[in-house]
């Protein structure tokens, strides 16, 4: 048995009910078939004698399938990943803050406040105004090296008042108003 469409005629019946058995969709089952013949078709593969051409195209659907069943694992954690950062970012948005993460908020305030004056208005208007380095410098009336500078020592400084988490939450503070 050589001829592809004859192949294709006897095989793919069968071979998208031996799919569906692992991927439990019937279009998936038919994508996968269909990418089966297709390799078969692009390689050439449709030359072996009848056994082993029965035993490549069931191996080939199969591993096809698991290979399917891995991706959509893969897909299916990514999707979690972004559903669990998109509602965190909604919770820091939207205020609702458990009372350790008020506390750290009244840290980083009061480590805010406490900062040299130069260093605290530089650090308000980059973090929590959203102004680019550029507009702060014209804003200030300083060369743009000055900000970046007191940005920089200024952050520095609240690494050194803060504790790890307080400081992963002032970041991620600035990233929400930069936005």
């Amino acid at each position: 048995m050589s001829d592809f469409d004859s192949i294709f005629r006897n095989y793919h019946q069968v071979l998208v009910v031996y799919a569906y058995k692992f991927v439990l969709d019937e279009e998936a089952a038919l994508d996968v078939v269909q990418d089966v013949f297709t390799h078969v078709w692009e390689k050439q593969k449709f030359d072996f004698e009848e056994e082993h051409l029965k035993a490549y195209l069931f191996n080939a659907t199969r591993n096809t399938c698991l290979n399917f069943l891995k991706h959509q694992k893969v897909r299916q954690t990514h999707d979690e990943f972004v559903k669990l950062k998109s509602l965190e970012v909604q919770h820091y948005a939207s205020g609702e803050k458990s009372l350790i993460e008020k506390e750290s908020l009244d840290k980083i305030h009061r480590a805010i406040a406490a900062l040299p004056a130069k260093y605290r208005e530089v650090i308000e208007l980059s973090r929590f105004e959203g102004l680019k380095n550029k507009e702060i410098a014209e804003q200030l009336q300083i060369p743009l090296r000055t900000v970046e500078t007191q940005l920089f020592r200024g952050l520095s400084l609240l690494r050194e008042h803060l504790t790890k988490q307080e400081f992963k939450i002032l970041l991620s503070i600035f990233s929400l108003n930069r936005k």
